[in-house]
């Protein structure tokens, strides 16, 4: 009796370690179920349109602006557009997600002395992740990404101003 218990333990162990680390493995790999990827600007202590971001999910992209006068909130401006079916799988397939993942929710001091914040948030079916860095101070794991959202959203923000 005691030999099939010290089996039995011996097996279950087994297969635990076996099915954590299959489950680790899995929530690692999201590329491919990227559902939308998010990226924004804002400045705290600014006139005008101050805060922007734009939502990419798919080949839909939603551009909206934000922000105030000294006496009042201006009015929000809401920007539909598109990009192609082969730029949405660049953007996808140019990040690294099991790193971006595993950077820090917030890196570095963004808007400390009004020099502004950037983000990027992406969206699986599965998870949100979103980083928060100074202004053109970007992580290095995001050197090379963060360019095709700057560009995309420029395309944007000429249109306001």
């Amino acid at each position: 009796m005691r030999k099939i218990f010290k089996l039995s333990v011996i097996i279950f162990s087994i297969l635990l370690f076996f099915s954590c680390e299959e489950v680790e493995d899995v929530s690692l790999t999201y590329n491919s179920d990227i559902i939308s990827i998010e990226y924004g600007t804002s400045f705290g202590e600014c006139l005008g349109y101050c805060i922007r971001s734009i939502e990419i999910t798919g080949t839909d992209v939603e551009f909206e602006a934000s922000g105030w006068t000294i006496t009042d909130k201006l009015p929000d401006i809401n920007i539909s557009g598109d990009i192609s079916i082969e730029d949405w799988e660049n953007l996808v397939n140019n990040i690294d997600f099991v790193v971006f993942r595993n950077l820090e929710e917030v890196i570095g001091c963004p808007d400390c002395t009004d020099g502004g914040v950037e983000w990027i948030e992406i969206t699986t079916s599965e998870l949100a992740h979103k980083i928060t860095f100074e202004y053109f101070n970007e992580p290095e794991e995001l050197q090379n990404y963060i360019d095709d959202l700057r560009n995309l959203m420029e395309q944007y923000e000429e249109r306001i101003n």
